[in-house]
C-alpha cells in the first residue's frame, strides 16, 4: 500500500555539502519550503538527528509524524548513513531498491535515497540528489543539464541513466569570483561594486569560451579586459560566468547535439537558453524543483509500497 494512501504529510530534504532544502508537501502540493546553511560538512561529531530535528521541529508541532526523504550528499561516506550508489545504467526503479531506513531514535521513518555511481569514463562519475530531479523531469530518451555547484550532463536512453558527466562550474565560478586576483579591486572583491547580470557580457564571454581552447589562458581575460576598461566593474561576474559555463558549451557543441532539457530555476537559465539558441540548440526548460519533487514523489511511494 502506498504511504500516501495512510499519511498524506511528507517531507523532502536535498542535504547537501554546504546547504539543505527542505520541502513538506501534502500529497503533490507543496505546503512549506525552507533553505539554511547546516549542509552535511557542518554537521559537527555526527549530530545528524539532532540537525535534521531542528529543521523539522515545526512541522512536526504541526502535523505530527510524517516520513522523511533524504537525498544528496547525507548518503554518501562524507554523510549520516552510506546508502550505496545504484550503478549505471539505472532506472527509477532500481533508485527506489537502492532506498534505506535510517536508525534513529526521536524521529521515525527516515530514509535516505542512494546517489548514483557511473564508472564508463576513465575515472569515477556520481549523483548525489541530482538523480531525483532527473528521473522527475520525466524525459525518457535524450540528454539533461542540471546546472549547479557541481554541474551535471546526463545521458537518459530508455528511461535508464546511462552516461553523465561533471562540470565544477557553479563551485569554480564563486571561488574565482570572491577569492581570485582576477576580479580584484582596491578595497576587496570588485571594490564593494554590487554585480549586475549583463546578458551582453555574459555572451562574449561564452564566444570567448567557445573559440578557446585553453580555460586558464581565457580566464586571464577577465583581469585585462577589467583593466583596460572593456567591462565595467558590475559586469566582471557576468563575464566570468560566460567563460566558465563555456566550457560546458565546448563539450557540449563537440557532442554534435541537436536538443537538450536543462533542468534548473533563476535567470541564469534564460541566458543559458540565448546561448544553446546561439549554438542552433534547442534548449527545454523544466524547473528544477518541480523536477525534484515530482521525483522524489516517484521514489518515496514507490519505496513504501
Amino acid at each position: 500500500m502506498s504511504i500516501f494512501s495512510s499519511n498524506q504529510i511528507w517531507a523532502v530534504i536535498d542535504w547537501g555539502a554546504l546547504h539543505y532544502e527542505a520541502f513538506l508537501l501534502k500529497k503533490a502540493a507543496l505546503i512549506d519550503r525552507k533553505t539554511g546553511d547546516q549542509g552535511v560538512l557542518q554537521v559537527r561529531e555526527g549530530a545528524f538527528e539532532a540537525t535534521l530535528r531542528a529543521v523539522v521541529d515545526p512541522w512536526l508541532t504541526d502535523h505530527g509524524e510524517f516520513p522523511i526523504m533524504l537525498t544528496g550528499l547525507v548518503g554518501a561516506r562524507e554523510g549520516w548513513v552510506d546508502a550505496a550508489s545504484v550503478r549505471t545504467p539505472c532506472s527509477c526503479d532500481d533508485i527506489r531498491q537502492g532506498v534505506i531506513q535510517v536508525a534513529t531514535n526521536q524521529l521515525k521513518n527516515v530514509v535516505i535515497s542512494p546517489g548514483v555511481l557511473h564508472t564508463g569514463n576513465d575515472y569515477p562519475e556520481a549523483l548525489r540528489g541530482e538523480e531525483v530531479s532527473i528521473f522527475g523531469a520525466k524525459i525518457s530518451d535524450g540528454w539533461i543539464l542540471r546546472p549547479a555547484e557541481h554541474t551535471k550532463l546526463v545521458r537518459v536512453n530508455d528511461n535508464k541513466i546511462t552516461n553523465l558527466t561533471t562540470y565544477i562550474t557553479g563551485e569554480l565560478c564563486r571561488l574565482l569570483d570572491e577569492q581570485s586576483s582576477l576580479c580584484g579591486h582596491a578595497g576587496g572583491c570588485h571594490g564593494g561594486i554590487e554585480q549586475k547580470m549583463s546578458p551582453i557580457d555574459f555572451m562574449t564571454g561564452i564566444r570567448t569560451s567557445l573559440k578557446a581552447g585553453c580555460l586558464s589562458r581565457v580566464l586571464y581575460s577577465v583581469s585585462t579586459r577589467r583593466l583596460f576598461n572593456q567591462i565595467e566593474v558590475e559586469h566582471i561576474s557576468s563575464y566570468l560566468s560566460g567563460l566558465v559555463i563555456g566550457h560546458e558549451f565546448r563539450d557540449i557543441e563537440a557532442m554534435g547535439l541537436d536538443s537538450i532539457t536543462l533542468v534548473g530555476g533563476g535567470p541564469l537559465m534564460d541566458l543559458y537558453q540565448l546561448a544553446f539558441e546561439e549554438m542552433s540548440i534547442h534548449a527545454e526548460l523544466i524547473d528544477a524543483q518541480d523536477a525534484y519533487l515530482t521525483g522524489a514523489q516517484l521514489i518515496l511511494e514507490a519505496s513504501a509500497s
